[in-house]
């Protein structure tokens, strides 16, 4: 399931190759980013479309190079649709579950 939500071997060379420093960026991620999908929720459901997006945005930069290609996609997505002014109420559903099961397959990868 892991190998799915967090592609290692795509991302290792963005930091060298130093596994050590991967694993410590992941921690990074895992904590600034686990509230995300609710602050986006709460924004959106203020009306503040920017500060969603904002979120979003700097979220999917992350997992990017993080190689967390399913929640970047799921991100992207949901960023478009808030810049559109579109109904997100499934996009950011598929955002939140994707952030989970990201976020539970870099707890894995780390402890591993």
């Amino acid at each position: 399931m892991g190998e799915h939500f967090l592609d290692v071997k795509e991302a290792l060379p963005r930091v060298g190759g130093n596994e050590t420093l991967y694993r410590k960026l992941l921690g990074t991620f895992m904590e600034d980013e686990r509230e995300t999908a609710v602050q986006v929720e709460g924004a959106l459901r203020n009306d503040d479309r920017d500060t969603a997006w904002k979120l979003v945005h700097n979220l999917k930069g992350a997992a990017a190079n993080l190689g967390a290609k399913p929640l970047a996609s799921a991100a992207f997505e949901l960023e478009m649709a808030i810049r559109a002014g579109a109904d997100t109420a499934a996009l950011l559903g598929r955002f939140s579950r994707t952030l989970t099961d990201t976020l539970v397959a870099m707890a894995t990868y780390r402890s591993a």
